[in-house]
């Protein structure tokens, strides 16, 4: 009957066991490798979560496919960092010459036709506008633009700081010859190159960067390549030659293999202008092709002809001519935008008269000088289509909302002097006659006298 009351109960002393196996189980399971656990967890039917899982090196290193299905780094230290920045397309002809002359832009430009080129913007930022198209760009330091040959452009500062570009051109070989009208300062002139193949080629402008100690050798390219270096110092090397040091604002013509290194202790950046892929088959008229002549005021269709190696395949112009060559019927008039005002910019300046004065009605300042279009024609008087209306060198906005000049008038206080002149090299009032008040007018002092406009004291 003593141990009656234990009935069902384990000993004191070997409940006391039982507790002692358990605390060391406990431990024995808590010192168990990471790796093992994780192992244990990795089901193929539940995957285990990534705070949970701790990869072994074999569980990390890629299979084929997963290292086709990689996606590439952004920026990789020791690699070459060079993009396109710009590209077009040109026919080549014959004989050809790389140039590049530096510009600095002034605030208002003139209307030019280029040959094939690309404007490279290095300081400041500036406009370009197609003349034919009306279409513009803004360009900042380290962008480019393709401008393709015989269309008029202009281009022209915006901002205060000073805009300067580079013009990377292709010109036959005596349009670059010395004594040859141009514009600018001509950095680099290549010798004339005669082994161009002729057709359609894609032409484009990279940019590179290479930090301290790296190596790249330049992009596939057709023919020879423009290389010109923007900033910093590299070493160049051809194959089996001695390395030759490329400065910043120095270019070179590359007829084949090329090896840049930059050796210094800061980074370098240059360009490369070169013809790439050529482009099979022309753009030919459909016309040409047999296709009834468009009614007029459509436009002529265009039809890509396959490769110039190509063997003739069943489906050669007679298949499918309805789907493949007919034109796009063309709304007999433009697509009607409706606002309830009929100035769907809100720039003040109607729909109607935005047509009438060839600025864009999706556009607020059309030609960016910081007036709004409606502003420029019915409160200043100026041009919503030129940033400097009156050509003194600033634009419409700054002689309104930061000089309180005359936006119309090149001297707006009738001193003798432009706007900009006083602004910008004799330091004095643009809407004061007279600057220092000794009762003689600014431009007086200057062109007259000789004296100096700021110091009440220096009069004749």
């Amino acid at each position: 009957m003593g141990r009656a009351g234990y009935g069902g109960k384990l000993p004191v002393g070997a409940a006391r066991g039982f507790t002692a196996l358990l605390s060391i189980a406990m431990a024995a399971a808590t010192l168990l490798p990471m790796g093992e656990r994780a192992a244990a967890q990795d089901l193929p039917t539940q995957p285990s979560s990534p705070a949970a899982v701790q990869p072994t090196p074999a569980a990390v290193e890629p299979t084929p496919a997963a290292q086709t299905a990689a996606a590439p780094a952004e920026f990789t230290a020791g690699a070459p960092h060079i993009h396109t920045i710009a590209q077009g397309l040109m026919g080549v002809e014959g004989p050809l010459v790389w140039r590049v002359r530096e510009v600095g832009l002034s605030a208002t430009g003139a209307p030019e036709s280029t040959a094939t080129s690309f404007t490279l913007q290095r300081t400041g930022a500036a406009i370009i506008r197609n003349e034919l198209t009306s279409r513009r760009t803004r360009l900042e330091a380290g962008e480019a633009y393709f401008m393709p040959s015989g269309d008029p452009f202009l281009r022209y500062a915006v901002g205060s700081d000073p805009s300067i570009i580079w013009v990377v051109e292709l010109l036959p070989p005596e349009a670059a010859a010395p004594g040859a009208a141009t514009t600018g300062t001509v950095l680099f002139t290549s010798d004339a190159i005669n082994d161009y193949p002729r057709g359609t080629f894609d032409v484009e402008l990279q940019r590179g960067i290479l930090l301290p100690g790296e190596v790249t050798e330049l992009p596939p390219h057709t023919g020879p390549a423009l290389l010109m270096v923007t900033s910093g110092r590299l070493q160049a090397t051809t194959d089996g030659g001695q390395p030759a040091p490329i400065s910043a604002a120095s270019g070179r013509l590359v007829t084949g293999a090329l090896t840049l290194r930059n050796g210094d202790t800061q980074p370098a950046g240059f360009v490369v202008a070169a013809l790439g892929e050529p482009v099979d088959g022309a753009e030919q008229p459909a016309a040409a092709q047999g296709v009834p002549t468009p009614a007029p005021g459509q436009p002529v269709p265009t039809v890509l002809l396959p490769p110039v190696d190509a063997a003739p395949t069943a489906a050669a112009p007679t298949a499918a001519p309805e789907q493949v060559l007919e034109p796009t019927p063309v709304p007999t008039t433009a697509p009607v935008v409706s606002s309830e005002s009929g100035d769907i910019d809100g720039d003040g300046l109607s729909d109607v008269d935005e047509a009438a004065y060839g600025s864009d009605p999706l556009n607020r300042d059309y030609d960016a000088d910081g007036l709004l279009d409606g502003e420029e024609v019915y409160i200043y008087g100026t041009d919503p289509l030129n940033n400097d209306s009156d050509g003194d060198g600033l634009l419409d906005g700054e002689e309104v909302n930061q000089f309180g000049t005359s936006s119309t008038s090149t001297d707006a206080d009738g001193d003798g002097l432009v706007d900009d002149d006083e602004l910008f090299v004799y330091g004095t009032a643009p809407d004061v006659f007279d600057t220092d008040g000794d009762g003689i007018g600014d431009g007086e002092e200057v062109f007259t006298f000789g004296t100096n406009p700021l110091d009440p004291a220096s009069r004749p």
